[in-house]
């Protein structure tokens, strides 16, 4: 009778320790006693079974008592297990998603790693959208402006990029994507890899193949690609901290200027906009760069400081005035 009553004891002690036991401790108890069955050898505990069978009627209440102890510890195990599996198979399923959207501002550039470990530099006056995770079946990234890409190689999962109606589908491959509201075309500079790039969306009926080299230019308006095979570090420079200008129209050293600095630049005499730029500026200051230009061309340059407005604190940007020297 003593040992029935230590054993009921202890079956009461087991079933009210588990009715407080939180979830998880529930898991880890669960995890305990899946590795320790799955090292049971059935066939010797089979006989061993068997000759138990064989002995007196108290051992076998005890081993009563114990299926019972079993079966309280086994249910909270199941329900713990089971709930465990139920949110990973839901997470897969039902994944939630956050959409992540980042931008430059001018006179800025950023680097940023992508949810699959990809590496983006995002040019001023830039915006990337892309969602966290990334999808199970495509890895999309819509882009307005401009950015450098360098993106992880997984053939199973395509790396596209979007920006209106062109898309740029890749495995695994390094490229500049320029694609600015105001500009007329969309600029695609392959550096290593291959790429599909596709202007009419996910039809893909026009996709041209591009290979190391290429530079791709669609025209918005006419809504035709030309590719053409060439230098192109120039394309690429300016996520290393280099602007490149090589033989490039004033209008367009302009802007460049503008969005690198953060500055409003402005051409006051339309004489110039024919003048062409050839030069390398590698990390210089706004002040650096103006007087090179100011030295090296026939272009007058005047700066005028950045104000900032008593009544409502806002604060104007720098302006910088080109006009042709007399």
């Amino acid at each position: 009778m003593t040992n029935k009553n230590s054993i009921n004891h202890k079956i009461e002690e087991l079933i009210s320790g588990r009715l407080n036991q939180d979830f998880e401790d529930q898991i880890a108890e669960a995890a305990t006693a899946i590795s320790e069955i799955e090292g049971v050898d059935s066939r010797s505990a089979y006989f061993k079974v068997q000759n138990r069978i064989k002995k007196e009627g108290r051992y076998m209440l005890f081993v009563s008592s114990l299926s019972r102890i079993a079966a309280v510890l086994f249910i909270p195990l199941l329900i713990a297990s089971g709930v465990l599996i139920y949110r990973q198979l839901n997470l897969k399923e039902n994944q939630q998603f956050a959409m992540q959207e980042i931008t430059s501002p001018t006179g800025v550039r950023s680097q940023i790693v992508l949810p699959d470990g990809s590496n983006v530099w995002l040019n001023a006056e830039s915006t990337i959208k892309f969602k966290v995770p990334f999808d199970q079946k495509n890895r999309n990234v819509s882009l307005s402006g401009e950015a450098y890409f360098d993106v992880q190689k997984n053939p199973s999962v395509p790396f596209i990029v979007s920006s209106g109606g062109v898309n740029v589908r890749v495995l695994g491959t390094k490229f500049n994507y320029r694609a600015f509201e105001g500009d007329n075309n969309i600029e695609i500079v392959l550096v290593e890899g291959k790429v599909g790039l596709n202007t009419d969306g996910e039809k893909r009926t026009n996709e041209v193949i591009m290979k190391p080299g290429d530079r791709a230019v669609f025209d918005k308006t006419s809504n035709l690609t030309s590719v053409t095979n060439e230098k192109i570090e120039k394309y690429i420079a300016w996520h290393d901290g280099k602007l490149v200008f090589d033989e490039t129209l004033m209008p367009e050293v302009a802007i460049q200027i503008g969005r690198w600095f953060g500055v409003d630049v402005v051409i006051a005499d339309p004489k110039i906009n024919n003048y062409r730029i050839t030069t390398t500026f590698d990390n210089e200051s706004l002040h650096q760069v103006l007087e090179l230009l100011r030295l090296s061309s026939p272009i007058e340059i005047k700066y005028i400081p950045a104000t900032i407005n008593k009544s409502n604190h806002i604060q104007t940007k720098s302006k910088v005035i080109f006009s042709k020297k007399n």
